[in-house]
């Protein structure tokens, strides 16, 4: 215990360091300006008037301040949040204030705003009359001339479109645009903005491309406004209704619109105007960079009307075919032309695919293009190898003997070897091996523990460029590739001094990839079957005292089908993903004959699962960025024969990608009291239902190499648990493992606060995490909510002594968990 005056001593000292950081955070330091010229220290902007929101309002002037002139910008540093300076602040002149002013209102009118007026005014302070009687003269050197310029910006009324209309003198061009109108981005009542009009432009210019205009570009159309006030052409003899008259024109003025049409620019080319048809169609399926002076020896006609020019026959016609979108005789498609290069890029055979397309004079009248198909092919064989490492702190899991409690190192290798073209068919077949091993870094030398378990595994995979049954008439236009795919895996891991456990895989699946980055994927057929053999005397005694680990760890059996869908979307400021995946087994074993699959009714598993996860990175600049994920997952055993779902099924939480402040499998189920340290109970924690939010800020601090290697650092919090949905007591009664209703949800939730730095090398990010416990499920008081008990004074000691004082390592065992892992965890 500290004695009262080193506590006294260390209060006082704190609050000093508090105070100072206070003074100091709200003082911003200027350096390298100019001596005795006016600087600009402060930039500000104000926007008034516009129909926007506040986030609308805030959001566009932070825009705003990016597009202000280099010399009104002030660049403000910070070093752990208090310490501000600003450097080499641009000496202040009035006629780059009002260029950026200028910019300002540019700004606004590609926004629909066009009588936006300007503003800006500037203060110039002196550094001694500032701090007068606060700071000695001898802290400053000269009298700093600071000038804070504040631009106000009054938006006004916004221009609305009062009516539009297509003026095309082309009757093809204007009933292609007359028929897709309801899709328009200029419609009545919106404001005139840069970025309609433009959209509406390239809108047009791809349907006219994907019905065979193929030189068409965007600027053969122009957009045309007329702002004439029609009420001021009216002019009445009667007093009264030009009275009238003139407040309808006022009121327009406050509420200005605009007339607008699109109509073809006489300038353009007029041959951008003619509808390109297919002639002939080539494909060089091994191109290289000679064959574009020399032609091909070998010469084949695909099909009837498709020639191949190629050196050797490594690939077989239909491969072609099925990737081939557009044919001869049929009007150019920008769309047709780019789901060829899509399709046959996704097959990862070719690493290269280009698409020529050569205009041909023809004897008749019709405009028609030869599309020339140079691929460049990849390797056939690809090879991969790579190592992966975990390590968890004070983790108290599989500590069946006192010496296997400790601190784990998890290694592992992965090598890969992939056909890419098997059967000269596009086919590729990946054979996979994986090997690992978990060490216990405080096992006593010479023992037997020092290795926790062991797995080693192997997984071929055939993926077919195609649909095949009963997919294979599946053609729609939104579908950008499409594969079917055969897997089978088979594996060893050996738990020491636990158990064994062998397992077989197989899986027949569909993967189908959408525009706008939707991906669905479906295993009409997936069989798993875990078969656990070896189980300790220790091993079995653990699940008799544990009943809601009786029945997770078992011999397992699952015969059914999966569906998981991804979406992704990616902007410059934001990218967010969702997935889902759902689950079912045994539901054959209800629609065939019993008799045939009557011998696997002892281990086929029955149970729904469904999960559900949302990621968003939010960028904040160059150097920071917000991430979120949200996770919910569910499994339901059906029957009355579980009450869990199987082992390697169920969710867990803790680790490097989960709940940071407990060690993988470490937290839950429910209120599940943790096992007393250096016990002789199995530690693993598995549940049926998971959920899990978690944030993290994500700061680049320097480079540490230019272009290799960065330190970034990272704030995190993570809320969640897993808990088993059935009572899983044999006898019934309370089971602190089951989540009972809606209302334990918040209660039994975990917190985890921490902090940690990441080493980006540009290709694998290293990541280091300290996870603290605020919140504990097993504990009852006050929900659960704890702060550990850490300070200054014992801060280090805490984290990270050694030796044999086992205070500290049960305070780590309780609160705190290290984890070391690779790349981000979401």
């Amino acid at each position: 215990m500290l004695s009262v005056q080193r506590k006294n001593m260390w209060f006082k000292f704190l609050k000093n360091i508090f105070f100072t950081l206070v003074i100091f955070s709200s003082c911003t330091t200027p350096k390298g300006y100019q001596a005795n010229k006016p600087f600009v220290y402060k930039t500000s902007i104000k926007l008034t008037g516009g129909n926007f929101t506040t986030d609308e309002r805030k959001a566009l002037e932070q825009r705003m301040y990016g597009l202000l002139d280099d010399s009104m910008k002030t660049r403000v540093k910070d070093f752990i949040f208090f310490f501000h300076w600003v450097q080499k602040p641009p000496v202040y002149d009035s006629g780059n204030a009002a260029l950026s002013a200028k910019n300002l209102i540019n700004t606004l009118t590609h926004l629909g705003y066009y009588r936006a007026k300007d503003t800006f005014m500037a203060d110039t302070a002196r550094l001694d009359v500032l701090h007068a009687g606060l700071i000695p003269p001898k802290f400053y050197r000269d009298k700093q001339q600071r000038v804070s310029v504040k631009f106000i910006i009054d938006a006004g009324p916004p221009t609305l479109i009062d009516t539009f209309y297509y003026r095309l003198r082309k009757p093809d061009l204007q009933e292609l645009a007359a028929k897709t109108k309801a899709q328009s981005l200029l419609k009545p009542a919106t404001p005139v903005t840069k970025a309609n009009v433009l959209g509406e432009t390239v809108r047009l210019m791809e349907i006219y491309r994907n019905n065979g205009y193929y030189r068409f570009t965007p600027d053969d159309l122009k957009v045309l406004g007329d702002t004439s006030i029609a009420a001021l052409t009216n002019i009445s003899d009667d007093p009264f209704e030009n009275l009238r008259i003139l407040a309808e024109a006022n009121q327009q003025r406050n509420k200005p619109t605009i007339k607008l049409a699109m109509v073809l620019n006489p300038a353009s080319d007029t041959s951008h105007l003619k509808k390109f048809y297919i002639n002939n169609i080539y494909i060089q399926p091994d191109f290289n960079a000679a064959d574009a002076l020399n032609q091909p020896v070998a010469v084949d006609t695909v099909n009837g009307n498709i020639i191949q020019w190629y050196h050797k026959k490594i690939f077989k016609n239909q491969v072609l075919l099925n990737n081939l979108y557009f044919k001869k005789g049929n009007q150019y498609s920008q769309q047709e032309y780019m789901q060829t290069i899509n399709s046959f890029s996704r097959l990862g055979v070719w690493q290269n695919v280009t698409i020529e397309v050569k205009e041909v004079k023809s004897k008749d009248s019709m405009a028609k293009i030869d599309m020339v198909l140079q691929l460049v092919p990849a390797k056939k064989y690809g090879f991969e190898a790579n190592v992966e490492a975990s390590y968890s702190a004070n983790s108290n899991t599989n500590n069946l003997t006192v010496a296997n409690a400790g601190n784990l190192l998890g290694l592992s290798g992965n090598v890969s070897l992939q056909n890419r073209n098997l059967g000269r068919q596009g086919i590729k077949m990946t054979h996979a091996i994986r090997a690992g091993v978990e060490l216990n870094l405080n096992a006593q030398r010479r023992s037997n523990q020092r290795i926790n378990s062991s797995e080693v595994s192997y997984t071929n995979t055939v993926s077919i460029p195609k649909l095949v049954f009963p997919f294979g008439f599946l053609n729609r236009s939104d579908l950008v590739s499409k594969q079917s795919f055969v897997s089978a895996s088979v594996s060893n891991t050996n738990r020491i001094a636990l158990f064994k456990l062998n397992s077989l895989g197989f899986a027949l699946g569909y993967e189908f990839n959408f525009k706008n980055y939707k991906t669905l994927t479906v295993k009409p057929l997936n069989i798993e079957y875990s078969n656990l053999y070896n189980r300790s005397a220790d091993f079995d005694a653990t699940l008799k005292d544990n009943p809601f680990l009786r029945y997770s760890f078992n011999t397992a059996l699952v015969l059914g089908s999966t569906v998981g869908y991804t979406q992704s979307r990616i902007t410059e400021k934001k990218t967010s993903i969702f997935k889902a995946n759902f689950e079912e087994s045994g539901a054959l074993f209800y629609v065939l004959p019993a008799a045939p699959i009557k011998f696997l009714e002892k281990d086929l598993k029955n149970f729904l699962k469904l999960d559900v996860e949302k990621t968003i990175t939010i960028n904040k600049g160059l150097n920071a960025a917000f991430a979120f994920r949200f996770f919910a997952g569910i499994g339901l055993p059906v029957g009355k024969k579980d009450t869990t779902l199987p082992f390697f099924k169920q969710y867990f939480g803790g680790g490097a990608n989960s709940m940071r402040g407990w060690p993988i499998r470490g937290i839950g189920p429910g209120i599940k009291a943790l096992a007393p340290y250096e016990s002789r109970f199995l530690n693993d924690r598995t549940g049926d239902f998971r959920y899990e939010i978690n944030a993290e800020y994500r700061r680049h601090l320097f480079q540490i190499i230019p272009n290799t290697l960065a330190l970034k650092w990272a704030l995190f919090a993570d809320i969640g648990n897993v808990w088993n949905l059935k009572n899983t007591q044999p006898g019934g009664g309370f089971d602190s493992t089951q989540l009972r209703s809606i209302k334990d949800l918040y209660k039994q939730m975990g917190v985890t606060l921490g902090t940690g730095f990441r080493l980006d090398f540009n290709y694998v990010v290293l990541r280091i995490d300290f996870g603290l416990r605020f919140k504990r499920p097993e504990l009852t008081k006050n929900d659960g909510w704890k702060a550990p008990s850490i300070g200054f004074d014992d801060f280090f000691q805490k984290i990270f002594k050694r030796g044999d004082n086992n205070e500290y390592r049960i305070w780590r065992y309780e609160n705190f968990n290290f984890t070391i892992g690779l790349n981000y965890p979401f």
